[in-house]
C-alpha cells in the first residue's frame, strides 16, 4: 500500500498537549462559551499538534479527547453561515473558511494515525478500522458543510472521500464495527458507513434541501447508511446501478461514465425501507412511531421520503420537459416589489387616487407638454431595484438554469434564497417570466448558479389589499397575476405577499377597477410569496 502525501513534520512544533492526558487538561482552559475564541484555539493547538513528531498511540489518544469540543465549536459556528441567503457575505465567508480549517485538521490527524497503520507501527493495526472510519467521518463533515453552505463540494474532497474507502478496503477493515459516541443516535458505525453517508447525502440533491431537511437527510443516514452494500460486481437489480468510480472526483450517479475502478452499490434494503414507510404514513402512521423523529411532520415528511426513494432507488426519470443547452444572456431580478416595477414598466401608485399636480409638473407640462420621467427613470436605482446580468446555462418550458458570474464588480447583484421569487427576461425577450428559486450553489469562484422552476402563465402587475371591518381603509400593496395554462392544467392565480392566503378570504384586487375576489387554494408558498388560486365574488 503507497503512503500518504502528507506534511513534513517540525522539530520546532511545539503544542500545548502531546497525548490524552494533556489535551483533557489543555480543554479545561478553552473558552467554550466564547465559540470564536474556543475554535481558533482548537485550530490553532491542532495545527501545531499536526506538525509535532509523536507517538502514534499518543497521537490517536489526543485527537480522541478533543474531538467532542471541536464538534460543538463547528455545530454552533455553522450558524452563523446556515440559513443565509448567497452568496456569502464576508463575514459568513470568513466562518465558514474558519470552520473547513479546523475540519481539514482533525482529518490530517487521523491521516496521520493512518499512516502509523500502514507502516505497522506498534499498537496501531488494532486501531485501523477506528482510524479509516474517522477520517471518512471527517471528510463527510467537511462535505456536510458545503452542502450546508449551498457551496459547490471541490473535487479533492470527493478524491480524499473515495482514496479513504479505497485504503480502508485494501487493509481489510471497511466492515471493521466502530463505535462513534458522537452520532446524534447511533453508535455503531463503520468505515463502510461513514463512507456511504457522505455518498449518500452528496446523491440527495443537497442544493436543493432547506437546512432542515439536510439536517433530516443526516440524522436518518446515521441509521440507514448501513442499509447499502458495496460489492465488486453488479447486483441483480431490476434498475440500473448505482455505481462509483474510486479513481474518480465525483458523486456517482446512474448511468453515468465508465468506471475505472468500479464498486456497486446494493440499495435493496434501503428502498424497502422506505417504500414501507412511505405507505404507512399514507395510512396514517405518525413520524415519531417510524423512528423518523418527533419533529418530522406530515406532509413534508412524507414528500422528502419520496424524493429520497427517487434519487437513491430509482432509475433516473426522463424530465417532464426536455432541456436544451444555452448561452443566452438574461436579466434577472427578485423581491416581489421589484418584479412589479419592470413587469408594469412604472412607479407602483394607489390605483384610483387622483393627486393634484406639484408645481414642478405644472412647469414640465408647461414647457414639455408632459410630467417628466426622470424621476421614474432614477426609481429602480434609489430603491435597489437594478436589473442583474445573468446566463442561461440550459432551459426548458418549465424551468432554467442560470448562472451569475462574480467578475462583474459593477453589478455585483442581490442576494438570493430557496423558494425565492425571481423575475428573468431572457436577451431576446421584451416580457419578464415568474419564477421560484430551487436550488442555489455557489463555487469557489463565488459564481451563484440558480435552478429556477418557471411559474405557469403569463405575468401581469397587479394591486391588492385585505377586506372587512377590521382593514377599513386599507391600503393597496403591489401582486402580480397569472394567466391560466390549459395544457398545465394551471388555473389563473395571484401572487401575493407571504403570509397573505387564508382559505376563502375575499380581497379586493385592482384591474382597471375595484374587483372582489376569493382566495381558494393555495398552489405554491415560497420564502416570500405565495400563489394562490381565486374565484370571482360577485
Amino acid at each position: 500500500m503507497k503512503t500518504l502525501d502528507l506534511p513534513e513534520l517540525s522539530a520546532g512544533a511545539a503544542p500545548e498537549f502531546i497525548d490524552a492526558a494533556s489535551a483533557k487538561a489543555w480543554l479545561e482552559n478553552v473558552p467554550l462559551a466564547n465559540v470564536a475564541a474556543a475554535q481558533h484555539q482548537l485550530f490553532t493547538q491542532l495545527q501545531e499538534f499536526n506538525r509535532f513528531e509523536a507517538k502514534a498511540t499518543s497521537r490517536l489518544a489526543a485527537l480522541e479527547a478533543v474531538r467532542e469540543a471541536v464538534q460543538f465549536v463547528e455545530i454552533e459556528q455553522a450558524r452563523r453561515f446556515t440559513n443565509r441567503a448567497l452568496p456569502m457575505a464576508e463575514a459568513e465567508s470568513a466562518v465558514f473558511d474558519e470552520t473547513l480549517a479546523l475540519w481539514e485538521e482533525m482529518h490530517l490527524g487521523y491521516l496521520r494515525c493512518l499512516q502509523a497503520v500502514i507502516a505497522d507501527e506498534p499498537g496501531m493495526r488494532d486501531q485501523a478500522g477506528m482510524v479509516c472510519q474517522r477520517a471518512l467521518a471527517y471528510t463527510g463533515l467537511k462535505m456536510f458543510h458545503y452542502h450546508r453552505a449551498y457551496r459547490q463540494v471541490p473535487a479533492r474532497e470527493w478524491r480524499a472521500l473515495h482514496e479513504g474507502y479505497v485504503r480502508a478496503e485494501e487493509l481489510g477493515v471497511a466492515e471493521d464495527a466502530v463505535k462513534d459516541y458522537l452520532n446524534r443516535d447511533v453508535n455503531d458505525t463503520s468505515a463502510r458507513i461513514a463512507y456511504m453517508r457522505a455518498l449518500l447525502l452528496g446523491m440527495a440533491n443537497p442544493n436543493e434541501l432547506s437546512q432542515r431537511q439536510l439536517t433530516f437527510v443526516a440524522f436518518l443516514l446515521e441509521r440507514w447508511a448501513e442499509k447499502v452494500e458495496i460489492s465488486v460486481e453488479a447486483p441483480q437489480e431490476d434498475i440500473p446501478p448505482l455505481i462509483v468510480d474510486l479513481e474518480s472526483e465525483i458523486c456517482p450517479e446512474r448511468e453515468g461514465a465508465a468506471a475505472a475502478a468500479p464498486r456497486y452499490l446494493e440499495v435493496k434494503r434501503l428502498a424497502k425501507s422506505l417504500r414501507n414507510r412511505i405507505g404507512l404514513l399514507r395510512k396514517g402512521e405518525s413520524p415519531a412511531k417510524l423512528a423518523l423523529g418527533e419533529d418530522c411532520v406530515q406532509p413534508s415528511c412524507e414528500q422528502l421520503l419520496v424524493f429520497l426513494y427517487r434519487q437513491w432507488c430509482q432509475a433516473m426519470q426522463p424530465r417532464a420537459a426536455e432541456r436544451k443547452r444555452s448561452a443566452d444572456p438574461a436579466q434577472a431580478c427578485n423581491d416581489l416589489v421589484a418584479i412589479h416595477y419592470y413587469v408594469s414598466g412604472h412607479v407602483f401608485k394607489q390605483p384610483g387616487e387622483a393627486k393634484e399636480l406639484t408645481s414642478a409638473q405644472r412647469d414640465q407640462i408647461a414647457a414639455f407638454g408632459r410630467v417628466s420621467t426622470r424621476d421614474e427613470d432614477d426609481y429602480s436605482v434609489v430603491h435597489g431595484y437594478l436589473l442583474e446580468d445573468w446566463q442561461i446555462e440550459d432551459e426548458s418550458s418549465q424551468g432554467l438554469k442560470m448562472v451569475r458570474r462574480a467578475n462583474n464588480p459593477d453589478n455585483p447583484g442581490k442576494r438570493y434564497s430557496l423558494g425565492q421569487l425571481i423575475g428573468v427576461r431572457p436577451g431576446d425577450s421584451k416580457n419578464f417570466n415568474l419564477g421560484q428559486i430551487r436550488w442555489l450553489m455557489q463555487n469557489d469562484a463565488g459564481d451563484l448558479y440558480a435552478g429556477v422552476r418557471l411559474l405557469p402563465g403569463l405575468p401581469a402587475a397587479t394591486a391588492v389589499r385585505l377586506t372587512g371591518l377590521n382593514v377599513m381603509g386599507a391600503k393597496y400593496v403591489q401582486a402580480l397575476s397569472l394567466t391560466a395554462v390549459g395544457a398545465l392544467n394551471a388555473p389563473p392565480s395571484l401572487v401575493l405577499p407571504a403570509g397573505w392566503f387564508k382559505p376563502k378570504r375575499v380581497v379586493e384586487v385592482y384591474v382597471e377597477g375595484h374587483i372582489r375576489v376569493r382566495l381558494t387554494e393555495l398552489i405554491d408558498r415560497g420564502s416570500d410569496h405565495e400563489r394562490c388560486s381565486y374565484e370571482m365574488v360577485s
